[in-house]
């Protein structure tokens, strides 16, 4: 197991960490490869030992991957509660078991029902790297009974912590930019890096650009033998790169299923499939677009977005700085769209916005209560504050309770609506000017329900 010393902390742990404590709920962490659900569960071992106290006969890990262990578990509970009698576990008290990798299981569903049914003295804590194969091995038989944790690459404030910057992360979390805009440089400098190389946490730590070079591209290696490979059977493994080639190429805009499916020469339930076994497997995402008029609004043709910038990056061959780079605004949408996606609520849904005419939202984020806030990113200097009349379509149409436009590096969180040519809306709708490194989940005044 890694050393406890060298583990950054991840927010999430003490989410988890609280719902472990409080109930006997069987815990899933689902994530790609790579992205820290690992050490997150030597972060709730760690927790467990030195805060809480637990003996460590009480405590234990096993990775799924070794072989070994993986057919003990697959000979049934009875053999692996013996197998842990045998390495000296306190099976007479409250035990934490820790199962990474769970889709390597062949029946899941059935061994951990059997454990919850039978076994109140063990609470488990599994990960997995394919929600698809967890969900089809996990039966309704669990449905109650667990607790799913989505884990995500590092937010920006995390990069910044791990990156020992805890005085920005500091400014970031608390929403403080009178302080924040006298490092407005290393904000800038830092979130470039961010974007270019992404939030996988070992990213963040690697001392060299070579090193990140070597690294994001054996994830993808990886996970293209071990997620894809082991886990679902293509057919034509030459058009499946190509079609990721091809959406890496085509992240931040709609997908065209007619020239994807004619440039990869395959058909469209195939490309189907690919998206689907990509989503799967934490690789993309796929958001819908919002419409209330079918006539006026586009209502098809989702968006798609990397989960890792740089696994991003490295597919398509390009790691160069966002300066002179043509696709720059559509990777720094890329990285706001993971914010988004991060700091959201449970409830929260995120959409995208278009006019048959061509007005358009880069993202619309639902939250409870049909309560709305729409992002328009525009990663370039401002002087003052101004907003294209896509912006002014969109607030005109829905009157969202918050509108914020991404900029470089401009600030502007006092605006009159009326002076935007948006009259009778100061009382109901907020527009704020917001540099995208500062982007978070904060709540923002007078919009108290964006603290999720």
């Amino acid at each position: 197991m890694k050393s406890m010393k060298r583990l950054k902390p991840r927010r999430i742990t003490n989410k988890v960490m609280s719902r472990l404590l409080k109930s006997n709920d069987l815990i899933v962490l689902l994530g790609a490869r790579q992205v820290g659900k690992t050490s997150i569960m030597y972060l709730l071992i760690d927790n467990l030992l030195q805060v809480e106290k637990v003996e460590s006969n009480r405590v234990f890990y096993f990775d799924l991957e070794d072989m070994n262990l993986l057919d003990v578990v697959n000979r049934g509970v009875e053999e692996f509660i013996a197998f842990l009698a045998a390495k000296g576990a306190d099976l007479k008290e409250r035990c934490f078991i820790f199962l990474d990798e769970i889709q390597y299981m062949e029946n899941p569903s059935n061994f951990l029902k059997i454990i919850a049914d039978h076994h109140k003295e063990i609470s488990l804590v599994v990960s997995g790297s394919s929600s698809f194969s967890i969900k089809t091995k996990f039966k309704d038989s669990l449905a109650g009974r667990k607790r799913v944790f989505e884990i995500y690459p590092l937010d920006f404030g995390e990069f910044l912590e791990f990156k020992d910057r805890k005085d920005l992360a500091g400014f970031w979390d608390t929403g403080n930019w009178e302080k924040a805009r006298f490092f407005e440089g290393d904000f800038l400098r830092y979130f470039e890096e961010y974007v270019i190389f992404g939030g996988l946490p070992r990213v963040s730590l690697l001392p060299t650009r070579e090193d990140n070079v070597e690294y994001l591209k054996d994830v993808v290696n990886s996970y293209i033998k071990k997620d894809i490979k082991d886990l679902f059977r293509i057919d034509n493994p030459y058009a499946f790169n190509k079609a990721i080639k091809l959406l890496a190429l085509q992240a931040g805009n709609s997908l065209n299923f007619t020239n994807l499916t004619t440039m990869c020469g395959i058909s469209r339930r195939t490309l189907e499939r690919y998206l689907f076994i990509l989503e799967s497997t934490f690789f993309i995402r796929l958001i819908n677009p919002f419409y209330s008029n079918k006539i006026k609004e586009v209502t098809k043709m989702p968006k798609l977005y990397f989960m890792d910038t740089g696994i991003r990056n490295i597919i398509v061959g390009d790691l160069n700085s966002l300066e002179g780079r043509r696709d720059s605004g559509s990777l720094v949408e890329n990285s706001v769209f993971l914010m988004l996606l991060t700091g959201k609520g449970p409830l929260d849904e995120i959409y995208y916005w278009r006019t048959k005419a061509g007005a358009e939202m880069d993202f619309v984020l639902k939250g409870e209560g049909e309560r709305w806030r729409g992002y328009e990113v525009k990663y370039r200097p401002f002087e003052e504050a101004k907003i294209t009349r896509s912006t002014r379509s969109y607030i005109n149409e829905y009157s969202p309770d918050l509108t914020c436009i991404c900029t470089k590096n401009f600030y502007q969180d006092k605006i009159n609506m009326d002076l935007m040519g948006l009259s009778g809306l100061n009382d109901q709708s907020k527009l704020i000017f917001l540099p995208v490194f500062f982007l978070s989940n904060r709540p923002y005044p007078s919009v108290p329900w964006l603290t999720n």
